[in-house]
């Protein structure tokens, strides 16, 4: 018994071991110039650490954790360190079933916005501002947003987050104001959908519909200890419900 038990703490020594990190820069020496080439070495486990600068893309997408279990860091603050779609493809693309393994930490992520399809990322410190599709938009999937602000965010429906497709994100100690729709959810949108909110501000928003909060298609999500103030809409400026949805 001693034996095994011996063998099982060494290999779990082993990989902790094997975990690399690899450094980012894009006017400097490090060990890549760009996070995707950064990504793509990467192992699960790996740390990335991106130093401050601006960091853009060619294709579909500026990063794209392609499912990895990584932490992918900006040392500085996130004001120094920006991921921008430039209003062309999207800033963070997780569409791989990224789990609560993924974690992107503290970042500027601007002009695309993020995408979370059938995956639940983390996503903490990061300022998610200035994106014309929308802050962040959920798709069948459950990512944790922590310690963000989503802000000055457009979209035909759900300025801020979009939820849909039987979406559960949780969102906690998150600031979302300033975003704007032209039809439902300034804020949030939650189409047959359930979001958990907690501690967190949502001001300042417009819409036709739902200033602050849209919910329809028997969406049931759970709002605790919010400050709802200040939106704007036709129709429930705070929070709009119908089709049978049930907040709590």
């Amino acid at each position: 018994m001693f034996r095994v038990a011996m063998n099982c703490s060494v290999l779990a020594l082993c990989g902790v071991a094997g975990a690399a990190t690899w450094t980012v820069d894009d006017d400097g020496p490090a060990d890549f110039d760009n996070i995707q080439a950064a990504i793509d070495a990467a192992s699960d486990g790996d740390e990335i650490v991106v130093e401050p600068g601006t960091y853009t893309g060619t294709g579909d997408w500026v990063i794209n954790p392609l499912g990895k279990p990584i932490t992918i860091r900006a040392i500085g603050l996130a004001e120094d360190t920006v991921i921008d779609g430039e209003n062309e493809r999207t800033g963070v693309h997780c569409a791989s079933q990224e789990t609560s393994g993924t974690t992107i930490d503290g970042f500027t992520i601007t002009g695309g916005g993020v995408l979370c399809a059938d995956s639940a990322p983390v996503i903490t410190r990061c300022r998610i501002i200035g994106n014309i599709y929308g802050g962040v938009r959920c798709y069948l999937a459950s990512p944790k947003l922590s310690y963000c602000t989503i802000s000055a965010n457009t979209a035909s429906s759900g300025g801020g987050i979009y939820c849909s497709s039987s979406s559960s994100p949780t969102i906690t100690d998150c600031t979302i104001s300033d975003n704007t729709s032209s039809d439902y959810g300034g804020g949030i949108y939650c189409n047959s959908s359930s979001f958990t909110i907690t501690d967190c501000t949502i001001s300042g928003n417009t819409a036709n519909s739902g200033g602050g909060i849209y919910c329809s298609s028997s969406s049931s999500p759970t709002i605790t200890n919010c400050e709802i103030t200040n939106n704007t809409a036709n129709s429930g400026g705070g929070i709009y419900c119908s089709s049978s949805s049930s907040p709590t």
